[in-house]
């Protein structure tokens, strides 16, 4: 089951997290997929930091677009169309702005 959340990973789950695949975004910015160990289990999410500026990002955690538990046998296909997608990532932002 796939959810759009907008949970700020912890500290634990940075030091968790393996990243699947990267790609800078035009503007500036950056999508990622990691896979993260989390309560026993594994996930694997979308986030999209959208600030171009390191020094900006300090502080505060990109937003998370997509995430679902992780099955090896399904791959993460689905989320890597998502992550390649600039008009799905904006549709999942707006989404979670509206939800605010």
């Amino acid at each position: 089951m796939q959810q759009a959340v907008g949970t700020e990973p912890n500290l634990v789950e940075k030091r968790q997290a393996e990243r699947l695949f990267n790609r800078d975004l035009p503007g500036g910015g950056y999508v990622a997929i990691e896979l993260v160990d989390r309560n026993g289990g594994r996930r694997v999410r979308v986030m999209v930091e959208r600030r171009s500026d390191r020094a900006r990002r300090q502080g505060h955690a990109p937003p998370i677009i997509m995430d679902e538990d992780w099955k090896p046998e399904r791959g993460f296909g689905e989320l890597y169309r998502v992550a390649c997608d600039n008009v799905a990532i904006a549709r999942a932002l707006l989404k979670m702005q509206r939800a605010d």
